[in-house]
């Protein structure tokens, strides 16, 4: 006799008789991992050396706080008040909703929690983004996905870093919904400009 999980994890699997390729379609695929680089001018407005953090601010006023990645070698002489151009590295993981799934709604949610007992403490904290996208266009040769925010905005390129992801990019379709369910920004290059 089948219990209801087995049967559940083979319906959710598609391998029954009669389970239909639209079954499998509808279930969500995680795990499409992206990167893009670009570049900014700005202004750097406060250094962190312990959290590996800088704050610049840009031509229009818009602040930012980032991580700096480890392999960055020139941190250290990161200063206040300095103009230069910044480099990021903007690492998404997206789930794909079918074409008749309802999608999360987008949200940030940030975390923080502390511990103290005695003179030992601890801390953790945690960010977690969740935005849909629109797919307008896949290249599987190229690896890449083409997404805008529904809302409105510019189309973002983004390449598809592993394989597992690759292997899944045939059954991304324009018009279907991109969630990105984990994002980190990080600061790969800071050089002084003139």
């Amino acid at each position: 006799m089948i219990s209801r999980r087995q049967m559940m994890t083979t319906i959710a699997a598609g391998a029954l008789p009669g389970a239909s390729g639209a079954l499998a379609q509808s279930q969500p695929i995680v795990g499409i991992s992206t990167v893009t680089t670009y570049s900014a001018d700005a202004r750097i407005t406060a250094v962190d050396s312990n959290a590996r953090t800088v704050t610049f601010t840009f031509a229009n006023g818009a602040t930012s706080t980032r991580k700096v990645s480890p392999t960055l070698t020139n941190f250290n002489a990161a200063r206040i008040g300095q103009n230069v151009s910044v480099g990021f590295e903007d690492k998404l993981t997206f789930v794909l909703s079918g074409p008749n799934a309802r999608t999360p709604r987008d949200r940030d949610l940030s975390v923080s929690a502390t511990a103290s007992m005695g003179k030992s403490g601890a801390s953790v904290s945690a960010d977690q983004l969740v935005v849909n996208w629109w797919v307008t266009g896949v290249n599987v040769a190229a690896g890449t996905i083409s997404v805008i925010n529904p809302a409105g905005g510019e189309v973002r390129t983004y390449s598809v870093t592993t394989q597992a992801g690759r292997d899944q990019l045939p059954r991304v379709k324009t018009g279907d919904y991109l969630t990105a369910i984990d994002s980190q920004v990080l600061v790969v290059s800071i050089t002084p400009r003139s």
